[in-house]
């Protein structure tokens, strides 16, 4: 089984901790699995990942950065590709996730008819101005599992279609959306409650499968909700 992640950053305390959080959470619950690290030339390794994939791109361009990285990585297998700001909490069933023969996108759950934000990261997306966030973005791009590094080179064909805003946010939504509605047959859907949830929307009663930290500006909020999930970790992996 293997796991995918993009991750390009300086290396400090702060940024650290929920990136070996990451890595320790696939470690607990999937002991057995590979783990690829893809970034630039610069990032330092995470420790304990299994591989390190560099790829030479703009990472400013950070959309076609991960991308066009994911399908020089050339994976000729089945692979998760999450991202780096997210926590495994509970055990789910990969191996049959990963034989499956369709791609699994995830389909947004939460803030549904939120008024779309057009101006973000200093770029205008004002074709989705009067759009609600799941008319704009209904799939996200946090949890995809391929076949092979082919669906990456499908991704690859779309960049050159879009404006060049989307190279730096949302292209890869973008693209999502348009090959889902091209074919949705192609895929299966799983829901950003299970595998993705936003640590204000967990459900206890039903506790998600992963933990998204997006999103979350107050840094000691953040580091204070990540020592807890530490510590919820280390009791797992105690009673394993």
């Amino acid at each position: 089984m293997t796991f995918v992640f993009l991750h390009i950053s300086k290396d400090t305390k702060k940024e650290n901790l929920i990136y070996q959080t990451f890595i320790k959470s696939i470690n607990i619950f999937f002991s057995d699995a590979e783990i690829i690290q893809v970034t630039d030339n610069k990032t330092p390794k995470i420790d304990k990942v299994t591989k390190v994939f560099r790829y030479d791109g703009d990472i400013n361009k950070i959309m076609e950065f991960r991308i066009k990285a994911n399908s020089e990585l050339g994976l000729e297998k089945s692979a998760i590709y999450l991202d780096s700001d997210m926590i495994i909490t509970n055990k789910f069933n990969i191996i049959e996730m990963l034989n499956f023969n369709k791609t699994i996108l995830l389909k947004r759950s939460f803030d549904l008819n939120l008024k779309f934000n057009a101006h973000i990261k200093n770029q205008n997306f004002n074709e989705y101005n009067n759009c609600t966030v799941n008319e704009a973005f209904p799939i996200l791009a946090c949890f995809i599992k391929t076949n092979s590094w082919k669906f990456w080179q499908e991704m690859s064909k779309y960049l050159n279609t879009l404006d060049k805003k989307y190279l730096y946010w949302y292209g890869d939504q973008e693209i999502l959306k348009k090959l889902y509605f091209k074919n949705s047959n192609k895929y299966h859907l799983i829901h950003e409650n299970n595998f993705a949830c936003p640590p204000n929307y967990i459900d206890k009663k039903n506790f998600p499968k992963i933990i998204h930290f997006k999103g979350i500006k107050n840094k000691e909020i953040l580091k204070n909700q990540i020592i807890l999930i530490n510590n919820y970790l280390d009791v797992v992996a105690k009673n394993k």
